[in-house]
């Protein structure tokens, strides 16, 4: 029978794929996902307003210009 060799730590043994680490935070995996709400950040908005602003900035120009080219006829 052959003679067995007592077991090395796991920082001992060689060709480990997993690094060791200190903090392992694993644990957390198995844990239910809490639902999160909508990522709708600040620039969703800021583009919403940007593109109604310039809606009525082209619109008030158009107009602007056809009162005017009304008044020269």
């Amino acid at each position: 029978m052959a003679v067995r060799k007592p077991l090395k730590s796991r920082e001992e043994r060689t060709h480990n794929v997993v690094s060791i680490e200190p903090f392992d935070n694993t644990s957390d995996a198995y844990r239910p996902e809490q639902p999160r709400k909508p990522d709708t950040g600040f620039g969703f908005y800021l583009s919403i307003a940007v593109i109604t602003f310039m809606t009525i900035f082209f619109f008030f120009i158009y107009e602007l210009a056809i009162e005017t080219w009304q008044r020269m006829k």
